[in-house]
């Protein structure tokens, strides 16, 4: 399908899509490892025409997606990210930054973001949304300067990542690895850390193993977690785990796998459009989208609304 056959079938299908160039930013090492595969899935939905850049370990992964974004910009064109929750974060930020519409393709082990979009799983089928989805505006959260679609954490969820992400590299990618490995975390313990939390003004004092901010309502929901009325209602779901033991740890944990966290007592949550917490460590790891980054304090968190643009599966008229 060359380019002038996409645009016709795009000014056929729907008026509110609406660029210049695709180009697909493609990192195969995201729970997949099929690159081939998935460049000829592409092609037989896309044809030709759009620009395929590969990401390869060694390279500067933010180097060449901004490089990628703003080429996309010049030409009024979309960045098509295929990839994980953390490579979709890296390009999200980057298209919020300069004002691109963006497009997935998920590749990951989760794919939370794409799931909370209704973002097809299947690689067709999720090119085939810039022939025939449309475009919208959805929220994103920020920590600091750093952007994320589905959650920031600190604490016992940050031991928990970089333990997963070894064990991955180990064992592969799998859900199996990921879960097996967050238990094996869980049962090492976190020792309670102190943090002062300031809501509009209003300041309150925790002793805490782990603290979660959500922003996806599909991963909430998939934990049975009442916060989750928060991420629908535009806020930010915040989750602060109370003191407690190994095993009462490693409970929650395999209760959160089950998708059966309702109610549970030892979770404090409450929902905000923003939130501050200091602490007397000058920084903080911050798990952001699954990546660990490393933060000054305080930690700011906040919501920004319809930052993003992203094609998304058309929805019809009801009648």
């Amino acid at each position: 399908m060359l380019m002038s056959d996409i645009h016709a079938s795009l000014e056929a299908q729907a008026t509110r899509l609406s660029y210049h160039s695709i180009t697909i930013i493609l990192n195969p090492r995201s729970g997949v490892n099929e690159e081939e595969r998935i460049r000829q899935q592409i092609t037989d939905t896309l044809g030709e025409t759009p620009k395929i850049i590969t990401l390869m370990p060694s390279d500067d992964f933010y180097g060449i997606c901004e490089q990628a974004v703003l080429e996309a910009k010049r030409t009024e064109g979309v960045v098509v990210v295929a990839g994980g929750d953390g490579t979709v974060n890296l390009v999200a930020g980057l298209c919020c930054k300069h004002g691109v519409i963006m497009s997935i393709i998920p590749l990951g082990t989760f794919n939370y973001f794409a799931r909370e979009l209704m973002i097809p799983l299947d690689v067709n089928a999720a090119a085939q949304l810039l022939l025939n989805g449309q475009i919208n505006r959805v929220r994103v959260g920020h920590v600091n300067q750093h952007l994320f679609l589905n959650n920031a954490s600190f604490g016992l969820y940050t031991r928990i990542i970089r333990n997963r992400e070894a064990d991955k590299s180990r064992f592969g990618r799998f859900r199996l690895v990921a879960v097996l490995s967050a238990i094996a975390t869980f049962l090492r313990g976190q020792r309670p850390f102190a943090i002062k939390t300031t809501i509009n003004g209003v300041e309150r004092l925790y002793r805490t193993a782990m603290v979660f901010v959500g922003n996806n309502t599909f991963q909430l929901n998939n934990m049975d977690l009442q916060i989750a009325h928060c991420t629908r209602a535009d806020k930010l779901a915040v989750i602060v785990l109370k003191p407690t033991t190994r095993f009462e740890m490693a409970r929650l944990l395999v209760l959160g796998a089950l998708g059966k966290l309702h109610d549970e007592t030892r979770l404090e949550m409450f929902g905000t459009d923003s939130l501050v917490v200091a602490s007397k460590r000058k920084k903080i790891d911050v798990v952001v989208d699954g990546e660990v980054i490393q933060c000054q304090t305080p930690l700011i968190f906040r919501i920004e609304h319809n930052a993003l643009r992203v094609v998304v599966p058309r929805q019809e008229p009801t009648v």
